[in-house]
Formats: C-alpha cells, sequence, structure tokens
C-alpha cells in the first residue's frame, strides 16, 4: 500500500516487521495495550510484522471523510492524534476528541468498508504503527481476540474492567469483615467425586441422587483433575447434543482451582473474584478433600439480598431500619465483589431503598389520622430513575385525590405533618434531606393531581432556566407507596402534553447540550475542582447525566413512560430506528459511569478523598482511563444526535 500524503516513511522503520530487535520493541509496547495484551503469540507476531512505522507532522491529517474509504488501520505509538468531527455532526461548542499512545483508528470505518465521519489529525509529531487494510482484515481472522475487540469495543474493554473492579472489592470487602475462616471450617459434608472413567450419565445420575450442582472428578490417587457444574450439563452437553455415554473427561472443565485446607474464606473469595468462578476445591495434601462455593463464603456474611430485605420488612420502628438500612453500603461492596454488572446492582440497590421509604412510611402513617385520603408517595430525579447511588439525597413528593366536597389546602394540611415527619426518618436513615427542599414535606411539593397537572404546564409553557430545571428531576417522578393510579394519570397526562409542544423539548434540548464531556484537548480530560476536590471530574455532571437528560428527551418525544435512563434508551431507540450495537455501547458506557460512581461511594472514603461523584482520573489504571474515554465519547454521540434531532 503506498503512503498517503504528507506521510513519511523511514528506512529502519519499513523493516520493522522484518528486523528482530525492531518486532520485539514492536510486540512489547502492543503487549501493554488492549486488545494486544490478550492476544497470543502468534497472532501478536503476524501483527507486528505486517506493521510499517509511518510518521506525521503537527496538523497533517492522517486519515479524513475526503480520503475515500478507510484501507490502513492505526496503532498510534508516539504523540497525540485529535478527532475532529465533520461540520454535519457536530454541533456548537463540541470540543475535538484526543487519543493518545495505544489507541487504535478508525476501527469502525475499516470494519465498515467506509469513509470514516471524522478527521484525524496529528496534535504534534506524531508516529504510528500502521496495516494496511487487506492485511487487516486477514488478521481479524486469524485473531478471536482481535476480532472480539474490533466488533465489540467497549463491551470488550468493560468486562476487563469488571473483573479488576470485582478483585478491587472482594478485597475492601474482606478487610472490613475479617474472613479469616479456614477452608476446613467451612466443608459442610463429606467430599463428593467421581472418577474420570465415569460417563456423563452416572456423573448427572450422582449429582441428582446427592442434590448438589457441581461435581469433582478425581483420579486413582484421589486427586482433582476436573469439575463438572449444571451449567456444563446444560451448555456442553444438553446444547451441544452430546451423548450421555460420552466419558465424563471430554466435557469437563479441567485443572479447577484449588486451595489447601488451612486457607482462609478470604483467600478464596479473591481466588473467585480473579478467576471468574463460583467454586474453589479444597485440598488435603493433593487429595480431594471438599468444594467451597459462593454461597458459602456469603453465609459467613451477616447481610444477603433476602436477609436486609426481610430485616427492613420486619423493623417495628425507625431505629431498626436505620440498622438494617447500614447493611445495603455493606451489601453493594458484596455485590461488587462479586461482580454484579452496573445495571443490576443500581436497580438492587433503588429496590432496597424504595423497601426502607416503604416501611418508614407505614410506621410513621400508623400515627397518623389519614383514612380516607387516597394519596401516593412519588420518588423524583434519580430516586425517580432507580439510578440512587449512596450520596445521593432525598428527592420526593405526594399526589393526592380530592374528591368531590372537600378542598385540597385542607388535605395538604392533613398531609404535610406526616409527610414532614417521613423526610426526617428518611434522614435518619442515610438519606440527606435535599438541600433545594425538594420534599413531600414542602408545601410545594405535596400537591392534588390538578395541581401537579399546572405546574407542569406552567414549566412547559414557561420555559425558563428554573422551569427547565424543575422539569429534569420532576419528570422523572415514579410511585413508590399508595394510590399508584394517580401517578399513572398524571404520567399519561405528562406525554401526551410534554411531547406534543416541540417547542419544549426544543429548549430542553439546547439547555441539556450546555454540558459537555470533559474530554481534554491536550491532554485526556479537562478536569475541575479545588482542595480536595483539585483536578478531578465530576461524573454525575459531567458524565451520567449527559446520558440521563438526552434519554428523557428522547422518551418524551416518543411518549415513553419509563423513568430509568436504559430503559428509556432501549425503548426509544426502536422507535428513533438506532441500531442494537448502537444502543449497547450508550448504555455500556453509562452503566460503566455509573459503576465508577458507586465505586467511589463505596470503596472511597476519608477525609482526602474527593467530594461524591468525583474521582481523580490520574489515579485510575489504564484500562479505567481508556473504558471513561470511551464512554465519555459516547456521550458525545448521544448528544450529537440530540443535537440534529433539535438543530441545537
Amino acid at each position: 500500500m503506498s503512503n498517503a500524503p504528507g506521510q513519511r516513511e523511514s528506512a529502519d522503520a519499513s523493516a520493522a516487521g522484518k528486523q528482530t530487535g525492531v518486532a520485539a520493541a514492536v510486540v512489547a509496547f502492543l503487549g501493554l495495550h488492549p486488545p494486544f495484551d490478550r492476544m497470543d503469540g502468534a497472532a501478536l507476531g503476524a501483527f507486528a510484522a505486517a506493521i510499517r512505522v509511518v510518521y506525521f507532522a503537527q496538523d497533517e491529517a492522517i486519515v479524513s471523510p475526503d480520503t475515500g474509504a478507510a484501507n490502513t488501520f492505526f496503532v498510534i505509538q508516539r504523540g497525540r492524534v485529535t478527532v475532529e468531527q465533520s461540520d454535519s455532526n457536530a454541533h456548537a461548542g463540541s470540543p475535538e476528541l484526543v487519543i493518545g499512545p495505544g489507541e487504535c483508528f478508525p476501527i469502525a470505518a475499516l470494519i465498515g468498508g467506509r469513509a470514516t465521519t471524522s478527521t484525524y489529525r496529528a496534535a504534534g509529531d506524531v508516529f504510528c504503527y500502521a496495516v494496511s487494510g487487506e492485511r487487516f482484515r486477514e488478521l481479524l481472522q486469524l485473531s478471536p481476540v482481535l476480532l472480539d475487540f474490533c466488533t465489540r469495543h467497549l463491551a470488550v474493554l468493560l468486562a476487563r474492567s469488571q473483573s479488576m473492579l470485582q478483585e478491587h472489592a472482594g478485597q475492601s470487602s474482606l478487610e472490613e469483615q475479617g474472613m479469616a475462616t479456614p477452608l476446613a471450617d467451612l466443608l459442610r459434608r463429606a467430599p463428593i467425586s467421581c472418577a474420570e472413567n465415569a460417563t456423563i450419565a452416572q456423573v448427572l445420575e450422582r449429582m441428582r441422587d446427592e442434590r448438589i450442582g457441581s461435581m469433582v472428578i478425581v483420579d486413582g490417587a484421589h486427586r482433582p483433575v476436573g469439575i463438572f457444574t449444571e451449567r456444563d450439563a446444560l451448555v456442553r452437553v444438553a446444547a451441544a447434543r452430546v451423548d450421555p455415554d460420552t466419558l465424563i473427561a471430554q466435557v469437563m472443565t479441567a485443572n479447577p482451582q484449588s486451595l489447601p485446607l488451612t486457607a482462609t474464606a478470604g483467600e478464596a473469595a479473591l481466588l473467585m473474584a480473579r478467576h471468574g468462578i463460583r467454586h474453589v476445591l479444597a485440598l488435603d495434601s493433593a487429595r480431594f478433600g471438599g468444594i467451597v462455593s459462593e454461597r458459602d463464603l456469603f453465609a459467613l456474611q451477616r447481610v444477603s439480598p433476602r436477609q436486609v430485605s426481610a430485616n427492613i420488612g420486619a423493623a417495628a420502628n425507625v431505629a431498626e431500619v436505620r440498622r438494617a438500612a447500614a447493611d445495603i453500603r455493606l451489601l453493594a461492596r458484596n455485590l461488587l465483589a462479586q461482580g454484579i454488572g452496573g445495571e443490576q446492582l443500581t436497580q438492587f440497590i433503588a429496590e432496597l431503598n424504595d423497601r426502607v421509604s416503604r416501611r418508614l412510611i407505614e410506621l410513621v402513617l400508623a400515627q397518623y389520622a389519614l383514612g380516607g385520603v387516597s394519596f401516593c408517595w412519588i420518588a423524583l430525579g434519580s430516586e425517580g430513575r432507580l439510578e440512587q447511588t449512596f450520596s445521593t439525597d432525598q428527592d420526593n413528593g405526594i399526589i393526592f385525590d380530592v374528591p368531590e366536597g372537600d378542598s385540597a389546602a385542607v388535605l395538604r394540611e392533613r398531609l404535610l405533618p406526616f409527610a414532614a415527619e417521613v423526610n426526617a426518618a428518611l434522614a435518619e436513615c442515610g438519606f440527606p434531606l435535599c438541600k433545594g427542599n425538594i420534599m413531600a414535606g414542602n408545601p410545594k411539593w405535596c400537591l392534588s393531581l390538578t395541581e401537579w397537572q399546572a405546574e407542569f404546564s406552567d414549566w412547559i409553557r414557561n420555559s425558563a432556566p428554573e422551569a427547565l430545571l424543575n422539569a429534569a428531576i420532576f419528570f422523572d417522578f415514579r410511585p413508590v407507596w399508595g394510590i399508584s393510579v394517580l401517578a399513572d394519570r398524571l404520567r399519561d397526562w405528562l406525554l401526551a402534553t410534554a411531547g406534543a409542544n416541540r417547542r419544549f423539548l426544543h429548549q430542553m434540548a439546547a439547555n441539556a447540550l450546555q454540558s459537555q464531556p470533559p474530554l481534554g484537548l491536550l491532554q485526556d480530560f479537562s478536569t475541575s475542582g479545588s482542595g480536595r476536590d483539585a483536578h478531578t471530574l465530576d461524573l454525575k455532571a459531567q458524565g451520567a447525566r449527559l446520558f440521563v437528560d438526552a434519554a428523557r428527551i428522547f422518551a418524551l418525544q416518543a411518549g415513553i413512560a419509563a423513568t430509568g435512563t436504559a430503559a428509556r434508551v432501549r425503548a426509544s431507540s426502536a422507535a428513533l430506528g438506532v441500531n442494537r450495537d448502537e444502543t449497547g455501547a450508550v448504555l455500556d458506557a453509562f452503566f460503566f459511569i455509573q459503576r465508577m460512581r458507586l465505586k467511589h461511594d463505596v470503596l472511597e472514603t476519608g477525609s482526602e478523598a474527593p467530594s461524591a461523584n468525583r474521582i481523580r482520573p490520574d489515579r485510575l489504571n489504564s484500562l479505567e482511563r481508556r473504558i471513561l474515554k470511551e464512554a465519555l465519547r459516547n456521550a458525545r454521540r448521544v448528544q450529537k444526535r440530540l443535537a440534529l434531532d433539535y438543530q441545537a
């Protein structure tokens, strides 16, 4: 392949794939960056052999929409490259992206056989490893790792990050809970095993009789050689239609992870986190001594989703609810250690927080004579979206019905003391009072259905900055306790009214686009803050909110009743004709940021830690930095679509 205009190649560099010393240096460099660090030696060697080293001077265009279909795969070796969006894809105030050493481009254009939609320009002296498009496509077929990365870029990076986060969260959880119990003390029954010459049918029959979910396979000296689980039975046997008379050695997982009986529960938990497994074998002088499961480790801990939920429901007073609510944070740490995804984790937290709210409402309500008053306690803001973190204060309100002959003002006076006491009880249980007083105990937010409609209608007509801010908080309401049909009726009215007002949606879009992803021009990120927050990023205001605001507008436009950001993205993507891959990348990006927020809340405490939702990017590992950049780029793509839809 001939060089692009302005592209120069030294005689030494042109032999990079042939000279042993240079090739070794190339392999060493690539081995520091995804996906090359996971490629096998043969595939990585083939990739290195296909490389040419190319140089670009400052401001030179490396590839652009004007150069036609992309025909070269680049990996930045030294320097930085700006990614300039074309006029048709950019919106006012949108800064350029910057990528650095180890990052690849233009992946999507090469895979799709099309021109890039952006211009990649050298931000100074830049050296790149270049592979011809034809050879790149051949290498994709040689390396499943490279193919997976290029077709599922963000998802692959996220999986790597989640594994690292599991280990971190697992270590922190164990340090706090002191899981020093020897594995020998966790074994509940004598070891059960099968010989390696047993058939699949024989192993399954034994598992059924013993009522166990996994079987250890041993050799003649009773040393474990493999493990076979219920999942293996489904995936490797039933789905693959393997003959039940096949020897178990053909379908078992060989060389299962093991520890001596003297090892601790903490060591077992970390081993499970590192390898993404649910069982660890306990060995007695190399012989199979028993098996410890993930469930056994959780039995050591005083919290589990079921236990926390039961404790909340059984609480007889606010003090008991407070003690049960304190376990939610510990449970979140445990769930992080078990590798739960960002969406599932936030849903767990939201469900348990809802249970806390409902129990407190029931306890306080018993002290008030509110019989005959039909009302619904509603959650607003992040709680309304089921996206609360531990640093979120309470945002709530009340919708009540006004029967004929009654007065809204009179009913409000009856409800307000009750609502204020619930707000105080929530604060006592770890949900801070809202600094903006957006709470049910405030007369402004304890309203009849008709009054709520009038309030919303005024914001939609007015569209002043304060009205737009209120819309961003209050339009994410959902019922928590009481007569939910009141919330449903308000939701139906809102979707019909706001969705039909194009001017209001345009103003909401313009307001949402005022916040930009904190991607720097000369550095990876543009930081802010002072004091302990100096040089930090606000993952809520500059990250999650970018997705949240756009999803809310798309949902109003499409008439979607869901309040959660993920549910809104999924439903509006179908309505707007967005493909599944793009939708998946957006959700991956959003939930990575949510996990980062939760990680900060749960694991990073102390007087020197940044404030809630703020992180120091220079303390992230290289993988986290890379994924965060990609996540913020996805936020920019979402904003680009919003800008195009509303010409903002």
